[in-house]
């Protein structure tokens, strides 16, 4: 007898799956991002039936990438909220959540993709370079000081495990915050200055340095003429 799919599965947000050769129930749940306890509420039989190659059984529904003509595709990391995103790409909050109508703002999930819609061509706020021959992630990272968050912030479609010769890349642009007269003193970094000869000649801990220059990483107190921010006693 053939079954139709809302006879077989029990409501829209799951789908049969035909068991494949190798299928176990473990990998089966792994792949559709369930876990053994929860495939098993979805196929009760199981607890009484081998799995076979050839079963029809059921599982959570793929979720589908939502339409995104005219943006790119964005992959939730921790932290993340429509709010910060809208901020990060300059895009209105309300055009982003137009974009995603099936995410729960209150509830992203690390790893979840979502639309970032209206991302500008090219590299506006910053400069385009080309990956040369033998260019590694990290010759990209340190040549540029970037963290993997920024690169990948600046280019959507960039994956860090495949550098392709020939790639145009956007390098962002070094963020600059200004120093809060109230509770910071500006200083330019000399020849021989670093995190922690700053941090003893300031009478400050190199952790109140990095919180009061939320836009630097270690590296960058070791660059003649960077502005950094020093926390008042």
């Amino acid at each position: 007898m053939i079954y139709r799919q809302e006879q077989l599965c029990p409501n829209i947000y799951t789908m049969p799956y035909v068991v494949r050769p190798g299928d176990t129930l473990n990998s089966i749940a792994e792949r559709f991002g369930t876990n053994l306890v929860g495939l098993i509420d979805l196929n009760p039989t199981l607890r009484l039936r081998t799995l076979t190659e050839g079963m029809t059984i059921c599982v959570p529904r793929v979720p589908t990438r939502p339409p995104c003509i005219g943006g790119a595709y964005y992959t939730i990391r921790e932290g993340d909220s429509f709010y910060s995103l809208s901020l990060r790409y300059g895009i209105p909050l309300n055009l982003l959540l137009e974009a995603n109508p099936d995410a729960n703002p209150y509830d992203l999930k690390v790893g979840q993709e979502i639309c970032i819609p209206n991302v500008p061509e090219g590299c506006p706020f910053g400069t385009l370079v080309t990956i040369e021959e033998g260019t590694r992630l990290s010759d990209i990272l340190i040549s540029y000081n970037l963290s993997l968050n920024e690169l990948r912030d600046a280019n959507l479609d960039f994956n860090p495990n495949f550098i392709v010769p020939g790639t145009e890349l956007c390098i962002p642009p070094e963020t600059f915050i200004p120093c809060d007269p109230q509770t910071t003193v500006e200083y330019v970094i000399r020849e021989g200055d670093s995190l922690s000869t700053i941090a003893v000649a300031n009478n400050v801990t190199p952790s109140e340095l990095l919180i009061a220059n939320p836009h630097l990483r270690p590296a960058n107190f070791l660059i003649t003429g960077t502005q950094v921010c020093i926390p008042i006693r």
